[in-house]
């Protein structure tokens, strides 16, 4: 991003698209990193003034960042937050031209792959954000700097460019050479009055740059990452490193937007999951010297090559004046011919009695595929160039087939026992169907042990039931609720079973309940004591002679009619006695009352007892008040200890 003072409101505008901006990479590809840098331009004169230096803002009477001409702020990473605080942390400069160094801060991007982050198989896309114009090559000398870029990394660790002041400004030709070299596409998002600028640009490299327009404040740039990505995740196109006596030919249909083969080695707007196929004419334009030349075919924006070893033959042992009568020449042309000076071609083994045909030309005709126009070069190709025309008959490559080899071979699951191959697609013969044929026809898989096909809640499809909506199993006997028609079919025969097992009753219709109701085939059957632990369990309750009810728990896997398994879980289900049951009742019911009663006597005990002795504690803290105007009504009289005894006689 162009951090100068002019790009001040679209840094905070992508701080704030950060958490959008990862929801629009995640829906564009499920694996996706992002790093983020900044550049201004150099700091040198004419570029800034040297009062300024420290502060480039202070024209606009703000204070900011020195001028500085790139830096890297964070490499590549899955971390988003992360990516919103770099930017975040980020600081707004200033220049003086309205020309930026986005050419040098480019041409670190791409060269500093381990500081950047770069991964091989990886699709790399660089959207430079600006809206000024861009410093090319020589523009350097302006501020004294006349050192041609050598396009080599130069950044500390801290991520600050050290060659600003060093090193020219890179060439078009220069980054245009690296974006290639790397495989790194380019978008250039830049406001309206630049953008005709940059489209000029980007024609120079139509294949690996982009131009998209940016709004004033930025705020479509999700937009355009998504438009831009869109484009280039669409367009496939090779190249190759063939010398000049080679020529290489490409030819498409584009996947079928073409009706027919188009001399081109690109295509636009192909559909994600669609495969295009590029067919490459080999023809030899001189006269190289003998050896073997290697070809590479490689993908413009992706790290895939095809390699092409070309061998370069002698040309054929014969004289410039023809000889019809030499041995050996008219051994080469099969006793048919006779041998011309040139390289070798038809070596005169082709009946024309058979074929019709009497040049190479002709018979080359016969192999190609009908065609309606009739300019050679529209016509389609020899055995549409997956196989080799010999005497007008195809010789298709491995995996394609046809009398052209217009079709491909059919996969290795295409049965011929079950199906013929008919230009690569298998057709199945009668009894059998699906997409490779292995599905029979036949609904015997479908079955189930009660004779219904999906128990009646749903269709047979390749031997297999789908089930109807709310009901699932094997055959589809399971309903949304407790109901489970196989449950009801086994029921009989697990009762007999167990009637059986616990010497209860005989059952005298056991082989026609306890066998498959389509084929007649008896069930497999085991018991256990402990607890049934399955998915599905029946329940079967029975009564005993003692007209007690007991329950069973069973379970089945049923893989169709042949194979049905019965688990059976046995409970323990004995007479109760009566006389037994109610001593004991009786019993404990008399122990359980006589401690109930023990009980709330002992509470009542320590009941009374608080309360008498709180009662003497209140008597012993009272104290007796009496009035002194009080009289006791009760009088006490004493007699005289003289006037209690005997009378005496006063005379004596």
């Amino acid at each position: 991003m162009d951090l100068t003072w002019t790009m001040r409101d679209d840094r905070e505008t992508l701080v704030q698209l950060g958490a959008d901006l990862a929801t629009t990479l995640s829906n564009l590809t499920s694996n996706y990193r992002l790093g983020f840098g900044s550049f201004a331009d150099k700091p040198e004169m004419p570029m800034i003034m040297p009062e300024l230096r420290e502060n480039p803002c202070a024209a606009e009477h703000d204070i900011c960042e020195p001028t500085y001409g790139y830096r890297h702020h964070l490499p590549l990473t899955e971390d988003i937050q992360a990516f919103v605080r770099s930017v975040e942390a980020s600081k707004v400069t200033g220049n003086l031209d309205n020309l930026e160094g986005g050419l040098d801060a480019l041409m670190q991007v791409l060269v500093c792959s381990q500081e950047i982050g770069w991964k091989d198989q990886a699709r790399k896309v660089i959207i430079l954000v600006t809206d000024g114009f861009m410093h090319f090559a020589g523009d350097g000398i302006l501020a004294g700097i006349t050192q041609r870029n050598d396009k080599k990394c130069h950044l500390n660790e801290q991520g600050e460019y050290l060659g600003s002041l060093q090193y020219d400004y890179p060439s078009l030709e220069e980054i245009y050479r690296e974006l290639l070299k790397r495989k790194i596409s380019v978008i250039f998002a830049v406001t309206e009055k630049v953008i005709t600028t940059y489209r000029e640009i980007s024609n120079l490299m139509k294949e690996m740059s982009n131009v998209e327009l940016l709004k004033a404040d930025s705020s479509n740039i999700l937009e355009l990452i998504k438009k831009g990505y869109g484009r280039f995740i669409k367009r496939t196109q090779f190249s190759d490193n063939s010398p000049d006596f080679i020529k290489l030919d490409y030819e498409t249909d584009c996947g079928g937007q073409f009706e027919s083969l188009r001399k081109r080695n690109y295509c636009n707007d192909v559909r994600l999951g669609d495969t295009v196929e590029f067919y490459i004419n080999i023809t030899l334009t001189g006269s190289p010297k003998n050896g073997v030349e290697k070809i590479r075919v490689e993908e413009s924006t992706l790290s895939e090559v095809m390699e092409i070893e070309v061998e370069i033959q002698k040309p054929c042992p014969c004289e410039e004046v023809a000889e019809p009568n030499h041995e050996y020449g008219r051994f080469q042309c099969s006793d048919n011919g006779y041998l011309q000076c040139g390289m070798t071609g038809t070596f005169c083994n082709c009946p024309t009695d058979l074929v019709n045909a009497t040049t190479q030309e002709a018979i080359e005709n016969l192999c190609r595929p009908p065609s309606n126009s009739k300019f050679f070069e529209d016509k389609s190709p020899v055995c549409s160039n997956r196989g080799e025309c010999d005497c007008g008959l195809c010789y298709c490559f491995a995996d394609f087939d046809g009398k052209y080899c217009e079709c491909p071979a059919c996969d290795i699951e295409c049965d011929p026992q079950r199906a013929d191959c008919i230009c690569g697609e298998c057709v199945c013969k009668y009894g059998w169907s699906g997409n490779h044929c292995n599905c029979e026809d036949s609904s015997d898989g479908c079955i189930a042990p009660n004779g219904e096909i999906c128990s009646g809640s749903g269709s047979c499809q390749c031997g297999n039931c789908l089930c109807d909506a709310s009901y699932r199993g094997r055959f589809c006997e399971i309903g949304s609720g407790s109901e489970n028609k196989l449950c009801a079919f086994y029921e009989p025969c697990v009762s007999c079973l167990i009637e059986q097992k616990t010497g209860v009753n005989t059952c005298e219709n056991f082989d026609e309940v306890c066998s498959s109701a389509e084929r007649h085939e008896r069930f497999t059957t085991s018991f256990i004591t402990e607890e049934i632990n399955a998915d599905i369990r029946c329940l079967v309750r029975l009564t005993d002679p003692h007209g007690m009810k007991c329950d069973y728990y069973f379970t089945y896997q049923s893989l169709g009619p042949a194979e049905n398994y019965l688990l059976i879980q046995l409970t323990n289900c004995e007479p109760i006695n009566l006389a037994s049951v109610i001593t004991f009742i009786s019993l404990t019911t008399f122990i359980l009352g006589f401690f109930i009663i023990l009980f709330i006597w002992f509470c009542i005990r320590i009941k009374d007892a608080r309360e008498y002795a709180r009662f003497e504690d209140e008597q012993n803290k009272s104290v007796l008040m009496e009035s002194p105007l009080y009289k006791d009504p009760v009088r006490r009289y004493e007699v005289p200890k003289e006037l209690n005894g005997k009378p005496t006689n006063p005379f004596l």
